[in-house]
């Protein structure tokens, strides 16, 4: 038994693992190297906030990656185009998670990426680009009757 839309299933389900990984490792490795130099600059209070954000900005990217791999599902059943427009907004808000979080290491004065946060970036960008290429490739074909 063939499964209809196959591939771009397969690059869903990557990508949105890939966007999972971004949302947890970006969050948990921006926390630690950047309070210090968030409360020499903003205070306490605000580095705090400024930390909050950004684990909720990690919340937004996995929770993207979660509603990509659903979204990849769709592609498999009759609702493809239904399917592809739930990918598309789950990688926006992937993308804008990601970009978020960069502004927010330049709003904290580092201009300078630690190699966590890059590599966690670069999985992220990757993740989003393979989920876009699974919604173009996907046939908008009538699935075969078995």
């Amino acid at each position: 038994m063939t499964i209809h839309n196959r591939t771009p299933f397969i690059l869903c389900c990557v990508g949105g693992i890939m966007l999972i990984a971004s949302g947890t490792s970006g969050a948990i490795g921006v926390m630690g190297p950047f309070l210090q130099n968030l409360i020499d600059l903003f205070g306490i209070e605000a580095a705090y906030s400024i930390q909050q954000i950004i684990g909720i900005l990690g919340a937004l990217t996995i929770i993207g990656g979660v509603v990509v791999i659903f979204g990849g599902f769709l592609l498999t059943t009759r609702r493809v185009e239904f399917g592809r427009k739930v990918i598309f907004a789950a990688v926006i808000l992937g993308v804008l998670s990601l970009i978020a979080s960069m502004i927010q290491l330049i709003v904290s004065g580092n201009l300078i990426m630690d190699l966590i946060q890059q590599f966690a970036q670069s999985i992220g960008w990757l993740g989003a680009i393979l989920c876009i290429e699974a919604r173009i490739i996907a046939e908008q074909r009538p699935m075969m009757q078995s």
